[in-house]
Formats: C-alpha cells, sequence, structure tokens
C-alpha cells in the first residue's frame, strides 16, 4: 500500500496553519505534564507526534524535542516509575522506542535500552490476565501489543504464547452463539456489572486485533486461529437490524436487562468503527473475505451517519471525537481506495477544526469529560488532545504512512 495525502494543495495551508498552532502550544505546555509519560496521553504520544511532524517540516527543532522528551521520559523511569500499562505506562514508552527504531525515526538498541523493562512487563501481563484483566488499554492485551513490537528478542514470543494459553483458559463459548468465544469483564465499575465488551478501547474488537496479529506473524497458530475464529463469530452474532438500530453493534452484551441492546457511537473507542477496523484486520491476516466483507459493509454503513450530535462526538480527540473518525476513514480509503472512504474522511476532518473554538484551549481544542472529572479540559495528548489530532493532519496531508496509529491497534 502507497501512502498519499488525502488534501488538495489549496486547501492546505489551513491545516498547515492549525499543525504549526498545535506545534507551538505544545513546545510551550508539555513540561506541565512532568511524571505522565504515557503514550497516550502523556510525553511519549507527544515525542510520537513531534518526530512526524519533523519528518513533514523537515525542521531539526522538532526532532530536538522529541529527543528531549525521550530524555526526560526515561529520567523519570529511572526513579522508578511503576505503572506498566499500554495507555499510561512502561508498555506504552517500550512500544514507542520499537515504533521509532523500526520507522527510522531515532538509531538506537532497543535491547538495551528495553532489556530491564521486559521481565517487568511479562509478570505485569501474566497478573494482569490471571485476575481476567485484558483491557487494551489498562491491562494484559496492552503488554502483549508491547511484546509483538519486541518480537526481535526472542523471549517475547514464549511470553505471548504464555499470554494465549491464559486467554484460552478464561474465555466464554457460546453455543447458541455460533459458538462464539469472548472474554467477560466489568462493565460498570461503580456497580460491579459485568458483561462482554465489543469495544476495540476495551474489549472483544482488541482481542481480535491481537489474535490477528499473532495469526499474521505466524505465532501459536494451532491455538490462536480458532480463538480468533470464535471472536470474530461472537462479535457477528451480535450484528444489528440498521432498519431498527442506527449501528451495526451495540457497545457491549449484558448478562442481564441492565444492558438492553442499543446502537453504539460514532468513535475509535466504541462502536461500528472500531470494530469494523479490528474485522479488517482479521480478515486480512486469515485470508477470509467473509469477514472483509462484514467489516467493509460495516464501515460503509457507517459514512451515512453525519450528525454530531446523534452520534455523541462532542469533541475533536483521537479516542471518542471528530479526528478519530476522520483517520479511521483516511485509513480505510488507503487500504481500498473506495471514494466513499476518502469523501468520510474528509468531511470529518472539516468538522475536526470546526471544533477547535476555546480560546483557552490548546490551539483551540478542548476535551470533554464528564463533570465529575473535570468537564472541558485542554488535552496535549495523543487520545484526546492535540498531539493526536496533530498527527491525524499530518496523515491527511502527506504521503507519510501512518504507522503511529498502531498504538491504537488501527494496523
Amino acid at each position: 500500500m502507497k501512502w498519499c495525502s488525502l488534501v488538495d494543495e489549496k486547501n492546505a495551508k489551513t491545516y498547515l496553519d492549525k499543525l504549526s498552532e498545535i506545534s507551538d502550544i505544545l513546545l510551550k505546555n508539555t513540561d506541565k505534564m512532568k511524571e505522565n509519560i504515557g503514550v497516550m496521553g502523556g510525553k511519549a504520544g507527544i515525542a510520537l507526534f513531534f518526530f512526524y511532524y519533523a519528518r513533514l517540516t523537515m525542521e531539526e527543532k522538532h526532532v530536538d524535542f522529541a529527543h528531549r522528551l525521550i530524555n526526560e521520559i526515561f529520567d523519570e523511569i529511572n526513579n522508578e516509575t511503576s505503572i506498566h500499562t499500554l495507555a499510561g505506562g512502561l508498555a506504552g514508552v517500550g512500544w514507542m522506542m520499537e515504533h521509532l527504531v523500526q520507522n527510522d525515526f531515532v538509531e538506537a538498541d532497543t535491547d538495551e535500552i528495553l532489556e530491564a523493562l521486559d521481565p517487568f512487563l511479562h509478570k505485569a501481563m501474566i497478573y494482569d490476565i490471571e485476575k481476567g484483566n485484558y483491557d487494551f488499554l489498562h491491562g494484559a492485551v496492552g503488554c502483549g501489543a508491547y511484546f509483538i513490537a519486541r518480537l526481535a528478542k526472542k523471549e517475547s514470543e514464549g511470553n505471548l504464547k504464555e499470554l494465549v494459553d491464559h486467554m484460552d483458559k478464561i474465555k466464554h463459548t457460546f453455543p447458541d452463539q455460533d459458538n462464539g468465544i469472548a472474554w467477560r469483564s466489568v462493565l460498570d465499575h461503580e456497580k460491579g456489572t459485568e458483561g462482554f465488551n465489543l469495544s476495540l478501547s476495551h474489549g472483544l474488537a482488541s482481542i481480535i486485533v491481537f489474535l490477528a496479529k499473532l495469526l499474521e506473524k505466524g505465532i501459536y497458530t494451532e491455538k490462536v486461529s480458532p480463538l480468533l475464529d470464535g471472536a470474530v463469530r461472537y462479535m457477528l452474532a451480535y450484528k444489528l437490524d440498521t432498519a431498527k438500530f442506527q449501528s451495526n453493534f451495540p457497545s457491549w452484551i449484558g448478562v442481564n436487562e441492565d444492558y438492553p441492546l442499543a446502537h453504539s457511537r460514532l468513535a475509535w473507542c466504541y462502536g461500528d468503527l472500531g470494530i469494523g477496523a479490528a474485522l479488517w484486520q482479521a480478515a486480512q491476516s486469515a485470508g477470509n473475505k467473509e469477514w472483509e466483507e462484514a467489516a467493509l459493509k460495516t464501515l460503509l454503513h457507517s459514512t451515512g451517519r453525519k450528525d454530531v450530535r446523534e452520534n455523541a462526538v462532542i469533541d475533536a480527540g483521537l479516542c471518542h471525537g471528530a479526528a478519530g473518525i476522520a483517520h479511521i476513514y483516511n485509513r480505510m480509503y488507503q487500504h481500498t481506495g473506495v471514494a466513499s472512504f476518502k469523501e468520510s474522511a474528509l468531511y470529518w476532518l472539516e468538522e475536526t477544526l470546526k471544533l477547535a473554538t476555546y480560546e483557552d484551549g490548546y490551539a483551540g481544542f478542548k476535551a470533554w469529560h464528564t463533570e465529575k472529572y473535570g468537564g472541558w479540559i485542554p488535552e496535549a495528548g495523543l487520545l484526546e488532545g492535540v498531539a493526536g489530532i496533530g498527527l491525524m493532519m499530518i496523515s491527511m496531508l502527506s504521503d507519510i504512512e501512518a504507522h503511529w496509529d498502531r498504538c491504537l491497534f488501527l494496523s
């Protein structure tokens, strides 16, 4: 696949100017993050932005700042940072370092840099999965993403096989749902309600991508292949009737009447976009045309969902905002050349810019949190903040392939 720009030259200046604003605001505000090293909300994700932005602009100052951030991250790690997760901790930092080396952003020996992390993250990963915490952003599958990036280290394959064995032990099989396979988790931590989360951020879609990546690399196929097949069967068994529901899939499957089937939002984190992207990757890894057709139907149907309020698009970030929607459509256009994906990517790119309305925001942007967590807040990071919005724009404006989105399980 050859990546191409979606924005024509006459419209590019508006977005280049916004990228310059984002760069300036991050240069001025990243120091406020102090100990936040994470790839999703902290310095690791901002470093990714500056490396990609430097590749776009060819300006050395952006590379210098990214290197400064990496030094600060490892200073903090040396102060005994112990958070292990992909989103906010060491798995994400380790993933970032492998990404930068493998994509020729930096020259380094990752075995030397990450050697001490491997046993710690292996132990944390197994602890999580034994407790049933498979969560991509905050649990075992996120650590699995780190070990996939570390496959050049021979021990990583064994660690991944061990994770798969544990996942096999805690799976649930559903004979009445086409012998589908799913993994149970807590849906509401305040109430303690459990069920089957289907999302890419925390649920079954992320497991599908994880297993698809292992299958693609030929790792433990005798166990991975039936697990992947069962997970996709479970997902497809809950495809909604779009004559009755707005979306193709719900966000989760409850185990009681507290969670009736309902349509899902339009976002990376929950709903059709993340699920469609997961099914697409599973189809490519397995060479399964039926899954590919299901992925395309899901994603193409979603391109008709343009109403911002109706689809719960409140802010601009990658996680649940307009930038994440734009980027998924961009990636699908790059894969397929289908015009509807390009049109939708450009539509949501414009919607992203329209959301830059806050004088006290970062480059005009704020991220929405519930009132309990602060309401509207300027965010710098990759997942909810301007670093992620900037990465999306770079991928729209240039022929620089968006390998960064591997940290979101989009490729």
